[in-house]
């Protein structure tokens, strides 16, 4: 069974089915997991996406009500925080009660509260507020831990993950897929998962499935500090208007109190350009301040940009029409929202291909608890002496991560290998200060577990070894 794609959406069908009977192997072209657009989303965790009766629906109800169990197991921080869609004109106003509407129909909690109550529940919004939507079962998650948290129980229950490996052709038995070829290997595989995101169509039209186009949504966003994002409760979701151009641009909170501002949405053709741009920055936050007038620039830490698939069907969960025992998992902006109930539903797709396959009672479903005191609402409180020496050392001063958490993700199963990979892992060195006080510390962790010179401790994991970046 092969997986091709290390995002949240092929991470969470590999610890899935490695649930199963199985024998599993993942494939990642970059040098770790959460490259793509796991790595640069806003880690919503949707309780309403889409119309009542669609797939998509059914799959985001079916996951949103899983996630306090699955994030405690996983060790994921997450919150229930709710979200707000301010309206502040008679014509957004009147966008709302369609939008509650098509939410109970999809069995999911929302009703309109007052200007007033709105206030009085996110008092940072504009008090030119007349009313807002309101969905309580909203969250937000660690996008970068869910998707290593998906990655690292397939490995404990025996997924081979390998990273460096961009699939780059088929071999074929008629019109079956029976092998993948990397510039390492040839991995045989009775069934393919086609989980490659932004290139999900190279992957298909090499292995002679079905044609469709991936393009890339380029998303610019703001981070700012959590002295500003501790005072914001809910999302703030913007109301965007059909047909006049304007974008919707949010407020997200973050698990570990900072705040998002964005995304913004542009259409591009370059699968790689994660640059910025002044201009759209600037609209960014003007829209924000729209919403929120206290906002302020005072507080950014950086701003960064990254790519969502897009594809003329917004997401599609299906056997390939040509090729029996390829599946495509393809979604366009809600991967993280439907990734448990994707799982699921990828391995009845694959039952219904054929495959048989059976869950092991022996297999695991927890991961081992890692103490994070950022994560503790009286960090000031915690005996930091109680789970080890590591536990008591704080490496990290911005995002409060101990030697403890350091040592935890560069001995895990799929382990750090870089200075990001700890970052993704921890946060460390992706505070406020950006590494300038804790870069030296992790580092010297990285060079002792890595065994080599500080020097030569990787700053990230560079992707394809050996290939052209217009290789798939």
């Amino acid at each position: 069974m092969l997986i091709i794609g290390g995002g949240v959406i092929g991470t969470a069908i590999a610890a899935r089915l490695s649930q199963t009977n199985l024998q599993v192997c993942l494939v990642e072209k970059a040098g770790d997991v959460a490259e793509g657009a796991s790595k640069g989303n806003a880690g919503g965790a949707s309780s309403f996406y889409e119309p009542p009766g669609t797939l998509g629906a059914r799959l985001t109800t079916d996951s949103n009500r899983r996630w306090e169990d699955l994030c405690s197991r996983l060790n994921v921080p997450y919150r229930r925080s709710g979200a707000l869609m301010p309206a502040f004109t008679k014509q957004e106003e009147e966008l709302l009660p369609p939008l509650v509407e098509q939410a109970r129909g999809c069995g999911v909690p929302a009703e309109i509260l007052s200007g007033e109550e709105t206030l009085r529940r996110e008092p940072l919004i504009s008090p030119e507020c007349r009313c807002a939507f309101h969905l309580p079962n909203e969250g937000i998650i660690d996008p970068m831990r869910l998707t290593f948290a998906y990655a690292e129980l397939a490995a404990r229950n025996g997924a081979d993950v390998r990273f460096h490996s961009p699939v780059i052709g088929f071999d074929k038995d008629g019109d079956r897929v029976v092998a993948a070829i990397t510039p390492h290997d040839t991995i045989r595989a009775r069934y393919v998962v086609n989980a490659a995101g932004l290139h999900a169509d190279t992957i298909s039209q090499s292995a002679g499935g079905e044609a469709f186009r991936m393009w890339p949504r380029k998303g610019q966003y703001w981070l700012l500090d959590r002295e500003f994002g501790a005072q914001i409760n809910h999302i703030i979701f913007a109301v965007t208007i059909p047909d006049t151009g304007s974008k919707g641009i949010h407020v997200y909170p973050t698990t570990n109190r900072t705040v998002l501002l964005g995304p913004s949405a542009e259409d591009i053709e370059d699968r790689y350009d994660t640059s910025t741009d002044h201009e759209t920055l600037d609209y960014i936050y003007e829209r924000t301040r729209r919403v929120v007038p206290s906002v302020s620039l005072d507080y950014a830490i950086k701003s960064f940009a990254s790519l969502r698939p897009a594809c003329e069907e917004e997401y599609f969960a299906r056997v390939d029409a040509q090729v029996p025992n390829l599946i495509h998992t393809i979604n366009r902006s809600f991967g993280v929202t439907i990734s448990p109930a994707l799982a699921d539903y990828t391995l009845d797709l694959l039952k219904e291909a054929g495959l048989e396959a059976q869950d092991d009672p022996s297999a695991v479903d927890t991961l081992p608890p890692v103490p994070r005191m950022g994560h503790e609402a009286n960090p000031e409180n915690i005996d930091l002496t109680a789970n080890g020496r590591g536990f008591s050392q704080v490496v990290c001063v911005c995002e409060q991560v101990t030697a403890g958490e350091i040592e935890a993700a560069l001995t895990a199963d799929v382990p750090a290998r870089s200075i990001d990979g700890v970052r993704k892992r921890t946060a460390a060195t992706g505070g406020r200060c950006q590494g300038s006080v804790c870069m030296a510390g992790v580092t010297f962790m990285c060079s002792m577990h890595m065994n080599c010179p500080p020097e030569d401790v990787p700053l990230k994991d560079e992707g394809e070894i050996g290939i052209g970046r217009s290789t798939d």
